[in-house]
């Protein structure tokens, strides 16, 4: 049996009030599950974050900058491009408040009231990455000496084993 459209028409036009409710209801929560939202840290975690990538991208850099200018003055080795690995990334420990009773002890983390940003705990010390790798493009990087000189040093900065650096000749030099 054929629906015809005109009884549908006259059975469901117009809503009654409790259709037409639900019709609004039913737009009303596809406009909100379409309304794109934001998923960001709170404000303060944002921030705490990237102030440490910031800090350990700034401290990889002038070690690098520091080995570089270092090795640069060394007789025999000439211009020098360095990269350094890194374990990790350090470690800040936060200062705690110990309330020692009869029964327990208690920690409480201290913090630092800062202007408008809020709260923020107090960092007692601060650890930065330990070096993992070295590697060394130097002038004078075919000198066996000149290798010798740069792994030395090296290791005496940052404690690593010799298989840990790597020197090799700067392209394009004498």
């Amino acid at each position: 049996m054929p629906v015809k459209w005109n009884e549908i028409k006259k059975r469901y036009w117009p809503p009654r009030k409790d259709q037409l409710l639900i019709l609004v209801l039913f737009g009303l929560l596809l406009a909100v599950i379409a309304i794109p939202v934001d998923r960001e840290k709170p404000v303060g975690e944002e921030k705490e974050e990237t102030a440490r990538e910031d800090a350990e991208n700034d401290y990889e850099t002038r070690m690098e900058q520091k080995l570089g200018e270092l090795l640069s003055r060394v007789e025999g080795v000439g211009n020098v491009e360095i990269m350094l690995t890194f374990e990790g990334s350090g470690e800040k420990q936060v200062e705690k408040d110990q309330t020692v009773t009869e029964d327990s002890t208690q920690e409480e983390t201290v913090y630092e009231e800062s202007g408008n940003s809020g709260r923020t705990p107090y960092v007692a010390s601060e650890t930065n990455p330990r070096v993992e790798g070295v590697l060394v493009i130097a002038e004078g990087g075919d000198s066996s000496r000149v290798k010798q000189e740069i792994i030395e040093a090296a290791q005496a900065l940052f404690g690593i084993e010799a298989h840990k650096i790597k020197i090799m000749k700067m392209e394009g030099s004498k």
